[in-house]
């Protein structure tokens, strides 16, 4: 599946030096870099985690500092001489006396209000012994006689509490700050000071607390439930209370990861309130991956520059190991000098300038060897092999000779001279051409030598040729299909007895490969004979001729592998009385030369 990107590394030792060397230098540098990325991630979320903690702790202490500061103004109301010294006086028989006496908490109450009223909206004064109700704020002054607990002082009696932080019940700008009255001797109930506070007291600090628009600050009672919210963010304080009444019990500030937001709280020490901060992972996340991405752009510098000079390194590195292997790869036993680009590195005394110098020297020799032993062999061979072209079967000869004499008798002018022009053809093509021909040239000699087979067999003998498109210029060895075809005519078909003689030649492309196949319906050859001709047919050390006195098919099998190597040459299959089939391999080219 993935053989064409192994097969470059597999192929060249300069691929597989490059690869390697830039593993060697790119790995160290991303694991460094990774590890680096990640650590700066993890520190900038640390310190930004941190940073929000430091924040709610101390607008925590500031929430808890204000409340005490109420919490002091109701103290300075009830110790103050003008509620000890009035607050008996409110059911006293003299009316003058009672009137005195409101005036008097009103006035306290008035001076109270004013000393606050950047934090204070009003003040509650309730007295369950008297049944009286004192109210304060910039805009309304009133006192009410009840009959009854009112609300919210009933809810607070009835669960024994003495301090208490709730809500206004109608404005979601401001809460009530809550201490009861009790008797030093029981602790009985007597009253309440009620203070309406603004909670935009705490804007200015919750706005530190919160400078991003996708965070949300808000204030919680202690079981978590939220009371007071800042910030525009699309986020629902009640899915978080869960998390707050388990943080409660510690009384401390602290981070809770809760999918994914995180969750960061301080309580306010004297107080059952939280200040909670919720800020999305993602922003957080953000924030620490501008530092990693600082950090990976340097990275990406840093590989790109390792792998570039890894691949100079290697190039460099293996730039004579290349140039020795394609010299090798180009150099031709049979050419009378060596590559033409090749000379040994003089300036080189290492591993490299000794293997080419050896090279060198081996080559040299080498052809110097093949000059004095193959290269005569072969001219010896080749001189032998023209002269066996160069002749022509004297029966075959004899044969014609006395049809043309036959048909000086009997047969027209014209047909005489069609016969003699094919021999005159045959004759040509074997003194003229090369050694190495074109398959329509060589097609058309046995054309010319099957018309005189067809005259010597008239209405016996049939002989078809299909050749397929494009394959006429193709390179083949002169007078190899011919002996083919005489064989098929001598031993196949005069050995048969019969009207129907058919040879018949087929040309066709498989790829870069040619096939030519010759058939024939004629007598076979024995299973032993047939064994014995596959095998020789086979064996790569067949000579270019054995003591035959004519081009036979083990001659046109080495001529082909001599000229294009192992990978072509003839075979032969037959069943006796069925006919022989003899194929022939040889490449797809055009050019008319030595294709080794």
């Amino acid at each position: 599946m993935f053989r064409w990107l192994v097969q470059p590394f597999r192929k060249s030792i300069r691929n597989k030096l490059m690869l390697g060397m830039v593993l060697i230098a790119a790995i160290p540098v991303i694991v460094v870099t990774l590890l680096a990325m990640r650590n700066a991630h993890d520190s900038m979320e640390e310190e930004i985690i941190q940073s929000n903690r430091s924040r709610l702790t101390w607008v925590g202490e500031y929430l808890d500092e204000r409340l005490r500061r109420l919490n002091n103004l109701i103290y300075s109301i009830l110790y103050s001489p003008a509620y000890v010294d009035n607050i008996d006086l409110l059911d006293s028989d003299s009316l003058g006396r009672q009137f005195s006496a409101q005036s008097a908490l009103m006035d306290l109450l008035t001076s109270t209000l004013y000393s606050e009223i950047d934090s204070l909206h009003g003040i509650e004064l309730y007295t369950m012994t008297k049944n009286k109700l004192f109210y304060v704020s910039n805009q309304e002054f009133a006192i009410t006689n009840t009959e009854s607990i009112p609300e919210p002082w009933q809810q607070m009696f009835k669960n024994r509490l003495d301090v208490q932080i709730v809500n206004h019940p109608s404005q979601p700008g401001r809460f009530y700050l809550m201490r009861t009255i009790n008797r030093f001797e029981d602790r009985s109930k007597q009253g309440g000071i009620l203070l309406d506070v603004r909670w935009d007291m705490l804007g200015g600090v919750l706005n530190m607390a919160n400078p991003e628009d996708e965070s949300l600050v808000y204030i919680a009672d202690g079981e978590g439930n939220p009371l007071y919210r800042y910030g525009d963010a699309d986020l629902e304080p009640a899915a978080f209370a869960g998390i707050l009444r388990d943080a409660a019990a510690t009384g401390e500030a602290g981070v809770v990861e809760h999918g994914e937001y995180y969750v960061f709280y301080s309580a306010a020490p004297s107080w059952p309130l939280f200040v909670v901060k919720i800020v999305p992972a993602s922003l957080i996340n953000a924030s620490a991956n501008k530092t990693g991405q600082y950090g990976l752009v340097i990275g990406l510098i840093s590989v790109l520059v390792s792998a570039g000079m890894a691949v100079f390194i290697a190039l460099q590195t293996s730039k004579p190991i290349v140039r020795l292997a394609k010299s090798m790869q180009r150099f031709n036993v049979l050419a009378p000098t060596g590559p033409a680009d090749f000379r040994p590195g003089k300036s080189r005394i290492d591993e490299i300038g000794m293997l080419e110098a050896k090279f060198a020297s081996m080559t040299e020799r080498l052809r110097d060897h093949i000059t004095t032993e193959y290269v005569l062999n072969l001219q010896r061979q080749t001189a032998q092999l023209k002269a066996l072209q160069a002749q022509i079967n004297p029966h075959f000869l004899h044969n014609t000779l006395q049809m043309i004499g036959g048909m000086a008798m009997s047969k027209p002018p014209h047909e005489i001279y069609q016969v003699i022009r094919a021999l005159s053809d045959m004759f040509r093509y074997i003194v003229r051409e090369s050694d190495l021909s074109t398959l329509g040239k060589e097609l058309a000699h046995v054309g010319n030598f099957m018309y005189i087979q067809e005259r010597r067999f008239p209405n016996k003998l049939r002989f078809t040729v299909e050749v397929e498109p494009g394959l006429e210029g193709c390179a083949i060895p002169k007078l190899s299909l011919q002996p083919i075809v005489e064989n098929a005519v001598k031993y196949g078909l005069e050995a048969e007895i019969g009207d129907d003689w058919h040879v018949r030649i087929i040309c066709a492309r498989s790829g870069e490969t040619v096939v030519i196949t010759v058939r024939d319906n004629g007598a076979g050859i024995a299973p032993e004979r047939l064994s014995q001709l596959q095998r020789q047919l086979q064996a790569s050390h067949d000579p270019v001729w054995e003591n035959e006195e004519r081009i036979g098919l083990r001659n046109v099998n080495a001529r082909i592998r001599m000229h294009f190597g192992p990978p072509y040459g003839v075979w032969i299959d037959s069943l006796r009385g069925e006919g022989t089939t003899v194929t022939v391999t040889i490449p797809y080219s055009t050019e008319g030369r030595d294709e080794r």
